[in-house]
């Protein structure tokens, strides 16, 4: 969930933020700041960008779906009997509902290990087992790549080595033909 309208992954949000308005018409502001020695410590400029001509070819060429922000889409999920629309910029419904269906298994693994505590705190120690498995998967992950980097390694060596093998060296190419010049 979002909490002051960021995430640790920035893809989901609870939906209680408003977007700001944001005025894509208005040509791009570039702000500088200038610093002089003397009575005047600091000055900030604004000037308009200047678009080359590659630039205004573009955007007049870009397609309009370019133009159009990408759609918001929710999804209602419930963890630990309270329901919550999850929106995401990013993220298919079904993603989002798949991520809230695993939260709420963690979510009812805490609840049914420690049936005593506050609700609160079962939040907390489901997130403490939710990052407790993201760094053994990680750790796991780490292990799976330095195996495969291992094994392509050795199977470059090996591949190395057999095509010396089958190719001979200068040397054995000249013992070859004089070999064969022997025998004719």
């Amino acid at each position: 969930m979002k909490k002051s309208n960021s995430s640790i992954l920035g893809k989901y949000s609870d939906g209680s933020y408003r977007k700001k308005n944001t005025k894509s018409d208005l040509p791009p502001m570039v702000e500088y700041k200038q610093l002089y020695k003397g009575e005047i410590q600091s000055k900030t400029v604004t000037e308009k960008k200047v678009q080359t001509l590659e630039e205004r070819i573009a955007a007049r060429t870009r397609p309009a779906e370019e133009d159009v922000q990408p759609k918001e889409v929710e999804a209602r999920v419930t963890i630990g009997g309270v329901s919550y629309l999850v929106k995401s910029d990013d993220a298919t419904s079904e993603r989002i509902i798949k991520v809230g269906e695993l939260a709420a298994e963690i979510y009812d693994e805490t609840r049914k290990s420690n049936p005593y505590i506050a609700t609160l705190k079962t939040a907390v120690l489901s997130l403490f087992e939710c990052c407790d498995r993201l760094l053994t998967l990680r750790s796991e992950n780490n292990v799976l790549k330095t195996e495969l980097m291992y094994y392509k390694q050795k199977d470059q060596l090996n591949n190395e080595s057999k095509e010396r093998d089958s190719e001979p060296t200068p040397v054995e190419k000249l013992a070859i033909t004089v070999k064969h010049n022997e025998k004719n």
